[in-house]
């Protein structure tokens, strides 16, 4: 990447490179149709992209083939034409500034698509003028989007007349230069839906363990004792919060204040309730259920909890979860829906001991921790994304195609191990487990399950795979970089931190973003094994994907007999058994080969 020279348009500076392109002299307006979302259905013939989808589904992009588009219902609709791919769809219409989103329509197929209410259909003129997949960038970027809002009518509900809008325009660089775009930006969005599916993955899977957990269906090791059943008023005196006035409200201080439907309200200069204590809203927005991990005011429209004999406030806090839709069943329903505390009292919970009370929290906590930080790591990307839209968009970046392929050349592959590697150490060098024969199992894995290419050639060792000229270039680069530097201690190499660590983040962002979330289980999985198991796995991965290669049929138990008799004599130190297990392992936490043989 470099920096360009701008120049004065109409829309503001852009790359003195690149041209405007106005719509209505570079697009033909096709007419859509006013059908409501009372006629579309989940069959049919005819598909209608309606605007609320363009609003919140679909994104920058449509996808036929991936993304779920309505049937409209009446067999009598006809169309005198249908969306083809590279066609953009402008939602007109809203209740907010999302007036005047886009979305660029992809893998058509043989599929008929129509464009419908409260949408424009923009049809390019030369298809072969744009890149396919850079206009659905190009008319969400800001540069663009800063030519509506002056355009737009209503208050409550916001408009943007198709005569307006044909009178903007879109910033067109070359085409090469749009692919290079589209494929940026595209990679980012990538890795911003495989977090969105991860984080919903993880939902699912602690909304199980949470039906599993708090009724008994599942006990964590090492915990038998019976549970009991008690009325939360038999262990807790439910508490009713003090009023509070706005006047007496500030905007910045150290205790949030619960009321009603804010969370927070505004901040107080003192607190009523400790810290870790759930509440339920009982007036208002009565039976939400909320938690503060620090110290807090209770306003009167928020019941609490205090005394609480032998019950784990967090546990509580989930148990609260768990039940909020029996919650809600007692609220009474008026002018201000209101909640009674006896209908709180009166909840029957299974208590189990306190020490598993609190393994229980411990679990559901980690659980919830670890998808806050997914959902931090996927605004972190968003936030990036946009940034990127801004530069790349306007040309304060331009990617060259000599910076393309320099990013190929024989030279940088040696950089961008050394970049891998040093992402690797960064997240594992406190670890006791870590040294170099984990780096090297690690390196093995994290290529081979997240398909990159960086020059290794592994070769059989009494470790497992093994490259060793390119473990020597690794910790030359990782010193030379003053990233980190390989000490020996009575432990065995170690990768100590030096002054620039963490600088290598924005290389591997940029080489690596698309492949983040494989690589983060993987490491996250093997963090805290110890390198006889790591080695285990990368040998049975090395010897499976020989077997896969050479195309012949095979079992289990020829991966292990190939380890133990044609690998290294130090492999049969572990038993049949344990390699027989660690394959089913493999399998079952998705760390295997292209498995064509089953």
């Amino acid at each position: 990447m470099i920096e360009t020279r701008f120049k004065d348009t109409e829309v503001g500076r852009i790359s003195e490179e690149w041209q405007l392109d106005r719509l209505k002299e570079n697009f033909e307006f096709k007419t859509n149709n006013t059908l409501s979302r009372d006629t579309l259905s989940d069959s049919g013939i005819i598909q209608d992209v309606h605007y609320g989808d363009v609003l919140v589904k679909y994104g920058s992009h449509l996808d036929v083939q991936k993304d779920d588009v309505p049937y409209i219902s009446d067999d009598g609709f006809r169309a005198s034409s249908f969306i083809s791919d590279g066609d953009v769809i402008i939602a007109d219409t809203a209740e907010d500034e999302t007036v005047g989103k886009a979305t660029e329509v992809l893998n058509v197929g043989n599929n008929k698509l129509v464009s419908g209410l409260h949408t424009m259909w923009l049809h390019p003129i030369n298809q072969e003028k744009y890149a396919l997949g850079y206009l659905g960038y190009a008319f969400n970027a800001s540069i663009y989007h800063n030519q509506l809002l002056p355009l737009m009518q209503g208050t409550k509900v916001t408009s943007v007349s198709k005569s307006a809008i044909k009178d903007t325009y879109i910033v067109v660089p070359s085409k090469s230069e749009q692919t290079r775009i589209a494929t940026a930006l595209s990679n980012i969005d990538t890795l911003i839906s495989e977090l969105g599916r991860l984080i919903e993955k993880k939902r699912a899977i602690k909304q199980g363990a949470i039906q599993q957990l708090l009724t008994g269906k599942q006990r964590l090791k090492g915990f038998s004792e019976l549970w009991v059943e008690k009325k939360l008023g038999e262990i807790c005196d439910v508490k009713r919060g003090v009023r509070v006035t706005r006047e007496s409200l500030i905007e910045e201080g150290e205790y949030p204040v619960f009321q009603n439907t804010n969370f927070p309200l505004g901040y107080y200069d003192k607190f009523n309730v400790a810290a870790n204590t759930p509440f339920v809203i009982v007036g208002g927005s009565a039976g939400l259920v909320g938690f503060s991990s620090q110290e807090y005011w209770a306003a009167d429209d928020c019941a609490y909890f205090d005394n609480c004999k032998k019950l784990d406030l967090v546990y509580l806090y989930y148990n609260l979860l768990f039940l909020q839709n029996e919650i809600k069943r007692h609220v009474r329903t008026a002018s201000v829906p209101r909640l009674d505390r006896k209908n709180i009292e009166d909840l029957v919970l299974p208590i189990p001991p306190l020490r598993e009370q609190s393994a229980i929290a411990s679990v559901l906590t980690s659980m919830d921790n670890e998808i806050s930080a997914l959902e931090a790591k996927r605004e972190k990307y968003s936030s990036i994304k946009q940034g990127m839209m801004q530069q790349l968009l306007t040309g304060k970046i331009r990617l060259v195609e000599t910076a393309v392929k320099t990013n190929a050349t024989s030279a940088n592959v040696h950089f961008r191990r050394s970049v891998w590697a040093a992402e690797i150490a960064d997240r594992l060098c406190e670890e006791p487990t870590f040294g170099h024969v984990k780096m090297e199992k690690i390196l093995f894995l994290t290529e081979r399950l997240c398909h990159i290419d960086i020059g290794s050639h592994y070769h059989r060792d009494a470790a497992g795979p093994y490259d060793n000229r390119a473990l020597r270039s690794i910790d030359s680069q990782l010193k030379k970089q003053k990233w980190f530097e390989v000490r020996r201690t009575e432990k065995g190499n170690r990768y100590v931190p030096m002054q620039n660590r963490g600088k290598h983040k924005t290389y591997f962002d940029k080489y690596f973003s698309a492949v983040l979330p494989t690589f983060e289980k993987i490491i996250k999985t093997f963090k805290t094994q110890n390198t006889e198991r790591c080695e285990i796995v990368a040998t049975l991965y090395s010897a499976w994907e020989d077997f896969l290669n050479s195309n012949k049929t095979f079992t289990d138990a020829d991966i292990v007999n190939e380890v133990l008799n044609n690998w290294h004599e130090s492999k049969k130190r572990i038993s049949r058994e344990r390699w027989l297990n660690a394959i089913q392992w493999m399998r079952e936490n998705g760390f295997v080969p292209n498995d064509r043989n089953g």
